[in-house]
């Protein structure tokens, strides 16, 4: 295990060196091909970020948190907006405000929300 995931590493970083677009091709589809023989990659990260672990609120109660957030910013109560985000954070979840929305995420253990 630590040679295979050896090899993914430094295909991985010779894919983000690589310039040619064929050399890229072939790489990305060598470091996918390994890393799926270790079960590695096969999730997208986004959804490994937001995966209901048992712990912290669920997806539906952050989103229901998220649009009350929404509301609140709406209605310039920027107090309870800011409340909504601390308790998130404080059970693991950290928003992202953009032009496209808010999004979220869960923290990974020993990260700082």
């Amino acid at each position: 295990t630590p040679l295979a995931l050896r090899h993914l590493h430094e295909t991985a970083t010779a894919l983000n060196k690589a310039a040619d677009e064929a050399e890229r091709a072939r790489l990305k589809a060598e470091l996918l091909a390994g890393a799926a023989m270790l079960g590695l990659l096969e999730r997208d990260p986004e959804d490994w970020f937001r995966a209901d672990t048992g712990e912290g609120p669920s997806a539906d109660e952050i989103e229901r948190l998220i649009e009350q957030r929404r509301q609140a910013r709406k209605d310039r109560d920027f107090a309870r907006a800011d409340r909504i985000r601390d308790e998130l954070a404080a059970q693991g979840v950290v928003l992202e405000d953009g032009a496209g929305g808010t999004t979220w995420r869960r923290t990974a253990p020993g990260e700082k929300a």
